[in-house]
């Protein structure tokens, strides 16, 4: 009988704290759909997400927030608020979030990819263009690029 109580009990106290704890939003996110415990909004885009999209837009404003499995994702939907996000704010958007395989692949995010915005990471953006991406180091590796290109025909 304790068995039946375990089965039955404890996927659904689970399912329960799931369904609260996906339930509680946070209050300086933009509006948008409620989404599922565990897919999210995922369900709400339809086969023409793009087409979804443009509807939700009308429904909950030019900025909202969809929660895409686990990752929250904020849509900007207007030339406006897109601009206060990719001008304005810019720098407050530049740096990827940060993630385990990234910490240890990566040297700890200090590479040119994973490493945040600021005085190192512009360092070597300049170092990578002057160096690796200028027309003379171009020219200089042509050889090789042709003897790859050669090599795959």
């Amino acid at each position: 009988m304790t068995n039946l109580y375990l089965t039955i009990l404890l996927p659904t106290f689970i399912f329960l704290i799931v369904l609260v704890l996906s339930r509680r939003r946070n209050n300086r996110l933009p509006p948008g759909p409620n989404p599922w415990p565990i897919i999210g909004n995922l369900p709400h885009m339809g086969p023409k997400p793009h087409q979804t999209l443009a509807a939700m837009v009308t429904t909950y404003g030019p900025i909202l927030h969809l929660r895409l499995g686990f990752a929250d994702v904020v849509v900007a939907a207007s030339k406006s608020v897109a601009e206060q996000f990719l001008k304005v704010h810019d720098a407050n958007f530049a740096s990827r979030p940060p993630n385990s395989g990234a910490k240890h692949m990566a040297y700890n995010y200090q590479d040119l990819v994973f490493a945040p915005y600021g005085q190192r990471w512009r360092m070597l953006r300049k170092i990578s263009s002057v160096h690796l991406f200028s027309a003379k180091a171009l020219e200089d590796f042509k050889h090789v690029r042709q003897i790859v290109v050669m090599s795959n025909q």
